[in-house]
Formats: structure tokens, sequence, C-alpha cells
């Protein structure tokens, strides 16, 4: 599978699920459900990416055990992330990868 191919198919099922999801939980859905073959640690490296391009953000796991779902602001690379597609993230869904 070509590297955007994977980027599309992750924030697709990331968009599709609708709620907060950790990395493992994400690959494992894609393992499942698309019988995915690239790794883990590849997933995890698309996930920063689609966070550094603001379709994706982390989610405050503090605030997400009160209901909430909400950025981490700051540095949040030590912390345990959730990931949640951005409206960026849900338009290039429901324009770009939808459309094909």
């Amino acid at each position: 599978m070509p590297p955007e191919a994977r980027r599309k198919l992750v924030l697709e099922f990331v968009v599709h699920h609708d709620i907060p999801l950790p990395p493992l939980a994400i690959w494992a859905g894609l393992n499942r459900q698309h019988r995915v073959t690239f790794s883990y640690r590849t997933m995890q490296n698309i996930l920063s990416d689609l966070v550094d391009d603001g379709d994706l953000f982390k989610v405050d796991t503090e605030e997400l055990r009160d209901g909430e779902i909400s950025k981490i602001e700051g540095d949040s690379s030590s912390r345990r992330a959730y990931y949640f597609a951005t409206e960026q993230g849900i338009e290039r869904v429901e324009n770009e990868i939808d459309d094909n």
C-alpha cells in the first residue's frame, strides 16, 4: 500500500469512528477491517504526521474522563495519546477520500 493511501486509510478510520481512539485500537481495527500490512510503528508515524498537518489532534485524557473531548495543550509528546479528527480532517475525508 503506498504511503499516501495509508495516510488516507488511517484518517478515514478515525473520522468514521467519531470517538477518541488510542493508537493500538486504531491499528488493531485497521488490521481487523482492512488487513493492513504496515507496522504499528508506521501507523504511529502516520498519526503524528496527521496531527502535524492539522487533520487529527491529541485528546486530553484527563478531560476525557469527564466526558470532554479537548485538545492537549502544550508539549504532549510524553503523554499517553488518544486521537480525534479535527474539522479539517473530517472535511478532507468528506471531500477528497469519500469521492474516490
